[in-house]
């Protein structure tokens, strides 16, 4: 009864113990600004953005392609929308094409919910 007692507690400390599978990190919420893919009138590719209205503290995110349809399912048929999203980051980094042959690069992401 004991070993089994002290079996039980030992595999219950380690499955509370362990670190998180996910090598994503955690889930981050903020407001954002969608933007729909562009590229038809020389804009960008599906994005969205942090601090929108100062140009100074943009921050620009891409999300994943699983992401891309949750986002366009969001905007319906408008070419941008403010949101509140969940997301987390996939630790790599993403090129977003923009009209004119510019692009940047970006943080990708994997968009959890949109409202």
């Amino acid at each position: 009864m004991k070993t089994t007692l002290l079996i039980l507690s030992t595999v219950f400390c380690l499955a509370m113990c362990r670190e998180s599978d996910d090598p994503t990190g955690p889930e981050l919420r903020n407001d954002v600004m969608v933007y729909e893919n562009g590229l038809a009138y020389d804009g960008c590719e599906t994005h969205v953005a942090l601090n929108w209205n100062d140009p100074k503290k943009v921050v620009r995110y891409a999300p994943d392609a699983e992401s891309v349809a949750l986002l366009e399912s969001f905007l319906g048929n408008e070419a941008q929308k403010q949101g509140n999203i969940i997301y987390k980051f996939t630790d790599r980094k993403k090129t977003v094409q923009c009209g004119w042959g510019s692009k940047f690069e970006a943080d990708e992401i994997t968009v959890v919910s949109i409202r």
